[in-house]
């Protein structure tokens, strides 16, 4: 009986969860997205047979007796109750009265009845032990999972339907609850709908929210229904109301239909569906669209998707993604979402791979659009592509290595005005083999070489502006050493920490890289890295410190490493080109790289590029992480000016957290700045209060990254063991 009395009443909290995104990836915004932690209880089909239990504790005034043929009572002595046990019930009070006949029970007195994890108190219970339905005044449900419903009276009166009125349900401990919902009356069927009056939710004992009526559906499984409102306020769009309706069109697709309502001009209205056809394959659909006179067309749209299927046949996997706008920066000022907000490129595609080792073969199909502040977009498209790759495999035991990899397809590219425009056919096949060589265990040497041929259906016009019809094929030759050692080390037994040895490793590297000039390469058209082929013939040469630590148990790990680093050109990276004004040809910059991981708490990874020939330093960057539990915080700092740029770029970004008062109120925090400039390009802070049965949260961010700027914050309010319950976000000039 308890276990099915709080059954509707936890469906009915639970309903804001079904309208959840599954496209939110922003990790502040998944904390205004809690899922619920309750379960919801499950009760046992009533059974036949078992005899009734009854035990009344000695003591004077104490006693057991027969009424009638049929019929006893028991009276427990003070201080003490007389307990019943029946099947999985258990119930004690200090007046019982039972009718062994048609097996009811009727209870008084500090009763408490007992079915699996739920309890109920109340003064007085009627309960029919066969049929386990029931009665009972000014009780009080404890539900397994948390959650408590007080009620005037509560009735079981059928298999699956329960009334109730006079109750109040939260799932806070207490007399005085932090919140909680009351209602007057309702009638609550399993596995169909919860019909309840005069709903009002009360937070701090304040009224917030009150329905006269609610309809709700009280199913274990996913059921359609209208969803809480959301309410919202926008400078530039004004008053918001957000109406939600899930529709479960079966055990594994439903979708949620939403519209937003505001009181300047704006009306948006949208869909997402759902969908898991088969173990392995799952459906993920977006679309929104957006009424605004000030568009062209007065609607505007947003559509994002995913397809996914894993289980189309051994070694086949095919996916499908799509991300498109009308109209990107219209839809950043509607967009939550940092990622979506601040992005560069839209992205469209599909791939269908199969993999049988040491193959791959991968069909795809991509449109990708590249933005940019103040000139026209770049778009790319395969239309579509077979790629193949052969992973490295040894041949002759393991004296040598074969690898490939190769494509063919159709692609097609827009650069703009003046640019490049059109479809053209492209084959690529670049096979390598690869020798390693051990003379000696202290020095390790591999040698390898490839040979790449690409062949174009179109080529540039003598100026680059233009693709004609004049078909042209492309080939490279590339080789390379690659040598490490000799190797130095040196024991250490001193302890660091939770290391109680350390071994320290200097070791000399060689890196030797050449590739031929590709014939006719103004011919080329750009398309990606398969194309952007440049001349080299180099020699890196990089001496690398590491320092490995061992605690008493486990093998050895890094825990710091130094590498000190040069490439020699022995023909210059410019080709023909003259190089700026203070760059050595011949040279790259030095380059400096510290990475340390003292512990899995605290990682450290700094670069340095110094260029000699300008005595100057031209790159730069540290970035450091701690990991203390409650407590994060990661820091970076990037530094940027090449050789003759008037002035340097600087940015620092900042991602941690703390507990301010431990368990009580917690700050994060994510910033980025640009030193050079004095600008800020984004703030976010989010304070989150947490109580004992409530959580507060409170989120404020300032976009300025380009032409996008934004100020808004949000408030939400998570409930114990229901989750997300208020979500109100308010957008500033």
């Amino acid at each position: 009986m308890a276990a099915a009395f709080g059954v509707g009443l936890a469906f009915l909290l639970s309903f804001p969860l079904l309208g959840q995104s599954s496209f939110e990836s922003d990790p502040f915004g998944q904390r205004f997205r809690e899922r619920a932690q309750f379960e919801l209880p499950k009760f046992r089909v009533p059974e036949k047979g078992t005899a009734i239990r009854i035990q009344v504790p000695e003591g004077e005034g104490g006693r057991l007796s027969l009424l009638t043929e049929t019929s006893g009572e028991a009276v427990a002595p003070p201080g003490k109750t007389v307990e019943v046990e029946y099947q999985d019930i258990k119930l004690a009070a200090k007046k019982v009265r039972v009718d062994y006949k048609e097996q009811r029970v009727s209870a008084e007195g500090d009763v408490v009845l007992e079915q699996g994890k739920n309890r109920i108190r109340a003064d007085q219970i009627d309960f029919d032990l066969k049929t386990k339905t029931g009665f009972m005044t000014n009780g009080i449900v404890d539900v397994e999972g948390g959650m408590h419903l007080r009620a005037d009276s509560l009735a079981k009166v059928g298999a699956r339907t329960f009334t109730l009125s006079g109750a109040r349900l939260t799932a806070c401990d207490g007399d005085d609850p932090a919140w909680e919902f009351r209602f007057s009356s309702g009638r609550v069927t399993l596995e169909d709908y919860a019909r309840l009056k005069k709903v009002v939710f009360r937070l701090g004992g304040v009224p917030l929210i009150y329905t006269p009526y609610l309809l709700w559906p009280a199913m274990r499984e996913r059921a359609s229904g209208f969803m809480i409102p959301a309410i919202g306020y926008s400078t530039n769009r004004g008053g918001f109301l957000g109406l939600s309706y899930f529709w479960a069109i079966g055990r594994s697709v439903d979708t949620t239909f939403f519209a937003e309502l505001y009181t300047k001009r704006f009306l948006g209205l949208g869909t997402e569906v759902r969908a898991r056809p088969s173990q392995g394959t799952t459906v993920e659909a977006n679309y929104f669209a957006v009424r605004d006179e000030e568009q062209d067309g007065g609607w505007g749209y947003k559509t994002r998707g995913r397809i996914t299927a894993d289980d189309l046949a051994p070694g086949l996997r095919g996916v499908v993604t799509w991300l498109n706008f009308s109209d990107l920066e219209f839809f950043q000022e509607y967009e939550r979402d940092f990622a979506l907000s601040s992005m560069r490129s839209i992205k469209s595609e599909g791939f269908l791979t199969y993999t049988r080792d040491p193959v791959a073969l991968n069909f795809r199909l991509d449109r990708e659009e590249a933005l940019y502040e103040g000139r026209p977009s770049v778009i790319s498209e395969r239309r579509p592509v077979l790629e193949a790759r052969l992973r490295p495999t040894p041949l002759l035991g393991q004296t040598f290595f074969v690898e490939a990899e190769g494509q063919a397809g159709i692609l097609r590219v827009d650069r703009g005005p003046n640019q490049p425009v059109g479809s053209y056919e492209r084959f690529d096949i670049f096979p390598r083999v690869s020798i390693p060589l051990s003379f000696v265990p202290w020095l390790a040497m591999q040698i390898d070489g490839g040979y790449r041929l690409t062949s174009y259906g179109k080529s540039l016009s003598s100026d680059g502006s233009q693709l004609v019809d004049e078909p042209y094929t492309r080939s490279n030759a590339t080789a390379g050493v690659h040598v490490a050692g000799p190797s130095f080390s040196r024991i250490f037994e001193d302890s660091l920490g939770p290391y109680v040895k350390l071994k320290h490793i200097i070791e000399p590297r060689f890196d030797y890289e050449y590739s031929s000039e590709p014939n006719d390469i103004e011919k080329t058209p750009v398309f990606d890295q398969v194309d952007s082929v440049v001349p080299v013939h180099s020699l890196k040469y990089a001496l690398v410190q590491r320092l490995l630590a061992k605690q008493k148990q486990g093998s050895s790990t890094e825990i710091a490493s130094l590498e000190i680093s040069q490439t020699h050109y022995f023909r210059s990276p410019y080709g023909s080109s003259t190089p700026p004004p203070g760059i050595d040809p011949e040279k790259s910059p030095i380059d400096f790289s510290l990475r340390v991981n003292a512990t899995q708490k605290l990682n450290v990874d700094g670069r340095v590029s110094y260029t000699s020939s300008a005595s100057q330093v031209t790159a730069a960057s540290l970035s450091a992480g701690m990991n203390l539990g409650e407590t994060q915080a990661n820091i970076s700092l990037f530094h940027n000016r090449p050789v003759g740029a008037p002035e340097a770029s600087t940015q620092i970004r900042l991602l941690g957290g703390a507990q301010v008062i431990p368990r009580k109120l917690r700050l994060d925090i994510q910033g980025a700045y640009d030193l050079s400039q004095t600008k800020l390009l984004e703030l976010r802070t989010l304070v989150t209060y947490q109580a004992s049965c409530f959580k507060i949260l409170f989120e404020f961010r300032d976009l300025r990254m380009g032409t996008t700027t934004s100020r808004d914050f949000r408030v939400g309010l998570n409930l114990k063991n229901i989750g997300s319950f208020l979500d109100f976000p308010v957008s500033l000039p």
